[in-house]
């Protein structure tokens, strides 16, 4: 049986979403995500958590919040691998908001996507983004569009969330055209709410069913 799903597994259609989380939050969002696709049948969700190569570890261990989200998220989700990039049927990229900026661990997978590139594996997919911030304008536009740039420059399909997912105008909750957001406070301590998580599931939805109707 085993040997059977796993050939079944390697004809379904997936969406790979890609994250970077280091108190917990876009993780989060991810999971709202994935949720989202989900809903829609013939097509599946992985997610795969982004491992942080750059920052030493005597300053991770300091911070006893980012010391133990990390050790959680590596033990619940796992590491992201180049290769499921080329064989997905559809890319979603989080990242917190770095100065207007995705977090060098997510740049650092487009810069590994050379090769990609070079074999147009990513040309006609669908790609979206999806982001965390400190504070109500602290970049999340900015980051979300510079998830797309790699995505256009791989020859990817964008995919927003339109106005008609009604909560796009809510005062209270986060989340934007180019993608869903959430605000969570300067210490990170304020989880997506439930307006933004319904935002991130109506992503995954759209991503899935896009998805399916190109490939058909």
């Amino acid at each position: 049986m085993d040997n059977l799903s796993a050939e079944v597994g390697r004809f379904c259609m997936y969406t790979y979403i890609v994250f970077y989380s280091r108190y917990g939050n876009t993780a989060r969002m991810a999971e709202a995500i994935a949720e989202g696709v989900g809903e829609v049948n013939d097509i599946q969700a992985e997610l795969a958590y982004v491992r942080d190569t750059f920052t030493p570890a005597k300053i991770i261990e300091a911070d006893e919040g980012w010391k133990t989200s990390k050790d959680l998220l590596e033990a619940r989700f796992p590491a992201f691998e180049l290769d499921k990039m080329k064989e997905a049927d559809a890319l979603i990229m989080g990242s917190p908001t770095r100065f207007g900026n995705m977090a060098a661990p997510l740049k650092n997978v487009w810069d590994m996507a050379a090769n990609l590139w070079m074999e147009g594996s990513l040309i006609d997919k669908i790609g979206a983004a999806f982001t965390c911030a400190g504070s109500l304008h602290g970049g999340q536009e900015t980051t979300l569009l510079s998830m797309y740039l790699p995505m256009i420059h791989q020859g990817m399909l964008i995919a927003g969330v339109p106005y008609s997912e009604q909560k796009l105008l809510s005062t209270t909750g986060g989340g934007t055209p180019y993608g869903p957001s959430a605000t969570v406070g300067a210490m990170a301590d304020q989880p997506p709410d439930e307006t933004e998580l319904a935002i991130a599931r109506t992503l995954g939805e759209r991503v899935a069913r896009l998805t399916l109707a190109l490939k058909s």
